[in-house]
């Protein structure tokens, strides 16, 4: 099964690639005249071909830089904090597990999957991720975000690492950085005949006053509007197809050297905290939506800031939506005393919020219905089978889990995945990803 995906993989890259360079074919031979009706057309004619081969030269060189640019300023950040091999000693250290811990596991690790590392990197975040990039000259980097030192216990850890691992063993950054190339082009060359059909139609409108041709330029923008956007979206579907493929290998990866059962536990933990935070977040959006003043959504910057003080280990939606108030009012709260000034202590602003908590919940509560038909319900709670109640599952609890998913082929794990068309992720859902390690496995 590990070989199909393996296959699907780089046949949705192969197609990908056959995709854009089909389109780079087509916008090479295009001609753009303003003096006919059409505005556009093909002749090979009039098509030079050494100028076609130089732009599109070009613009990989010009990517290329923006790339390593781009990858040189994100390891300037301040969030991110080296690891190694550099590590300022004197920075403090507040995490659960130790700076050495982390090196030690992402090296043997490396070491077992017969990849290097360059540079291991921290990032501090409320939401737990971790990702890498290998890239020529600069070698392959590991960043990890600190949240998920506060969900996962040590094995999991190991198994997100490992799991990272597998995409630089299986050359993920290069092939996706190979094959976002050609798209970069198509995207120039289509934004510049949308242009000049667009001056064309103003042109024959405002200057010639000749309607009939305004309406067949008008038509020709659509259609090749329409014919563009349904190109570039296929060869994104080819590309999307070949990520999810990637993790899927990434997670066989991990599986294999650190374990099936605590890869499949780091996947749960992982998706529930996600799930909490999803919850969060629109319970934060409906308290920000009550605000008659509000000109627009809550900005990513508040939510972030938010997301912040919910507890970094909490991975209960419930939780979530009941503690939700509080988060939106302290962090209002605390916010105007530490740009405006204003002279709230801590104990004020708790006071403060403190009344209008239940009246908020009961609203939200109102809202929603009392109870959800089990017909309705669309997704497989992991927690019914984790009999101890430690928040993790054992190897049988884990094959219970198995049981009721495979019985029950429609349901997902988590809430935030129905009703999204997975086609358009980058990554599998939940339950593809902990059933694929199940049946790779043989449990």
């Amino acid at each position: 099964m590990i070989e199909d995906v393996s296959r699907e993989k780089w046949t949705a890259i192969y197609a990908f690639l056959i995709m854009d360079f089909i389109q780079i074919f087509i916008v090479s031979i295009l001609y753009l005249d303003t003096t006919t009706l059409f505005v556009v057309g093909f002749n090979f004619a009039r098509t030079n071909t050494l100028v076609s081969a130089g732009l599109f030269a070009g613009i990989v060189i010009m990517q290329l830089i923006m790339l390593y640019l781009s990858a040189a300023q994100m390891l300037r950040s301040p969030d991110l904090l080296e690891l190694y091999p550099r590590f300022n000693k004197e920075t403090p250290w507040k995490r659960r597990f130790s700076r050495d811990d982390i090196v030690k596991w992402t090296l043997d690790l490396a070491k077992k999957s017969e990849v290097s590392v360059k540079k291991i990197f921290l990032m501090a975040s409320p939401l737990p991720n971790a990702y890498t990039f290998s890239l020529p000259l600069m070698g392959s980097v590991v960043v990890v975000h600190s949240n998920t030192l506060d969900v996962l216990n040590e094995e999991e850890m190991q198994a997100i690492i490992a799991h990272e691992l597998g995409h630089i063993k299986n050359r993920d950054s290069i092939v996706t950085i190979l094959t976002r190339m050609p798209s970069f082009f198509i995207d120039i060359i289509y934004l510049y005949i949308y242009i000049r059909l667009i001056l064309a139609i103003a042109d024959s409108l405002l200057v010639n006053a000749d309607l009939f041709s305004t309406a067949v330029r008008a038509i020709v923008l659509l259609a090749f509007f329409i014919l563009s956007r349904l190109l570039t979206l296929l060869s994104k579907f080819f590309m999307q197809r070949a990520s999810r493929a990637a993790e899927l290998m990434s997670d066989y990866h991990a599986a294999s050297i650190i374990g099936h059962d605590a890869t499949i536990n780091g996947l749960i933990r992982l998706g529930q905290r996600v799930e909490a935070i999803t919850v969060l977040v629109d319970e934060i959006r409906w308290l920000e939506s009550l605000n008659p003043e509000r000109a627009g959504p809550i900005s990513n910057a508040e939510l972030l800031r938010m997301i912040t003080q919910y507890p970094l280990d909490g991975i209960d939606e419930q939780n979530a939506r009941e503690i939700a108030p509080w988060v939106f009012l302290s962090t209002k709260l605390k916010h105007m005393r530490e740009v405006y000034g204003v002279r709230l202590d801590d104990d004020q602003v708790k006071e403060a919020i403190e009344p209008a908590i239940e009246p908020l919940l009961k609203i939200r509560s109102d809202m929603k219905p009392k109870s959800i038909p089990a017909k309705e319900i669309k997704v497989v709670d992991w927690r019914k089978v984790d009999y101890d109640g430690d928040r993790r599952l054992s190897s049988q609890e884990i094959n219970d889990l198995l049981k009721i998913l495979r019985s029950q082929p429609n349901k997902m794990m988590f809430d935030m995945e129905v009703g999204v068309n997975m086609l358009i992720l980058d990554h599998p859902d939940f339950r593809r990803r902990v059933l694929f390690i199940a049946d790779e496995f043989g449990l």
